[in-house]
């Protein structure tokens, strides 16, 4: 990308702008009218729609669903970490937020539907008949 872009060159202006979102996009820099959500579970817990929203349903409430739903499909059993025997391999597990919006609201007005979680794990990285039958 050019140090200095020539804003009468349509096509340069064009590409500098592409290169300019994509390297935006690189930084989990959330290319939106609307304030970003939080990026880390403290950050949930601090946000005033933690417990007690003023519209759509908490973000507590949205990590406990997402928790039963994994729960009632039989995905995952809690255990204590003292009965895992030693050098068993512990998935990590990536968790993703997201504020779903009516498709009536506007910057100016925000109408939450919903806050949504969801939890992955690395499954890509389990061996069939050691990590699940």
């Amino acid at each position: 990308m050019p140090n200095a872009v020539d804003l009468s060159d349509e096509i340069q202006k064009i590409i500098s702008h592409a290169a300019m979102i994509c390297k935006r996009a690189k930084v989990n820099t959330k290319l939106s009218a609307y304030d970003p959500d939080p990026m880390s579970l403290d950050a949930y817990k601090k946000s005033d729609s933690w417990e007690y929203p003023q519209q759509g349903n908490s973000w507590k409430q949205a990590i406990m669903n997402e928790i039963d739903n994994l729960k009632k499909f039989d995905v995952f059993k809690i255990r204590p970490l003292s009965s895992v025997p030693s050098g068993t391999k512990i998935f990590s597990i990536v968790t993703g937020y997201l504020t779903k919006i009516t498709k009536a609201s506007t910057p100016d007005h925000e109408e939450v539907d919903k806050q949504k979680c969801r939890m992955c794990l690395g499954g890509h990285k389990a061996i069939e008949s050691v990590h699940y039958n």
